[in-house]
């Protein structure tokens, strides 16, 4: 058993078995693949980084398991999009500022691009996620408005359950 910053890693999932479906393999059934969820841990140090990939790879999971729900599915990528811009821009603001945070995640970073290589591993993920574009295609989506009430983490970066 693997604890990395209070968080209990679930075991390494055998790469056949996982990736021969499209779900993979979830045994702590938090929403993230096994393999994502320990490549997070292994990878990013920061609890707040760690919190916002696990968030990410949660909603791009749901993207996945079923792509021709895509609109239902946005509020989980833009509720990651939202968090993810507070700890990147607003989180720098003066007025925003708050004394007990001192992280700051990198303006030029593409977190999509880190986390896609991970969640899109196999075919089967790749044209799930294709069709999940294929069906927002032709829509205008708005921001919802950055906000820290939008990470779905604690200060430790562990996912919360979703309601």
């Amino acid at each position: 058993m693997t604890i990395i910053g209070g968080h209990k890693l679930p075991p390494e999932p055998d790469p056949k078995l996982n990736n021969a479906t499209l779900l993979g393999i979830d045994v702590n059934n938090n929403g993230v693949r096994d393999d994502v969820e320990r490549w997070i841990y292994q990878t990013y140090d920061h609890p707040i980084e760690r919190g916002i990939f696990m968030q990410s790879a949660r909603a791009y999971q749901k993207v996945i398991v079923d792509p021709s729900k895509a609109k239902d599915t946005m509020k989980h990528i833009d509720n990651s999009s939202d968090c993810e811009g507070y700890w990147r821009y607003w989180k720098i603001l003066p007025k925003f500022k708050d004394k007990n945070e001192s992280y700051v995640l990198d303006r030029y970073r593409d977190l999509e691009k880190e986390i896609s290589v991970i969640q899109f591993n196999t075919l089967q993920r790749h044209m799930a996620y294709r069709r999940f574009n294929s069906a927002l295609s032709g829509g205008v989506y708005g921001a919802t408005g950055i906000s820290k009430e939008k990470c779905e983490f604690d200060e430790n970066g562990i996912l919360k359950d979703l309601p």
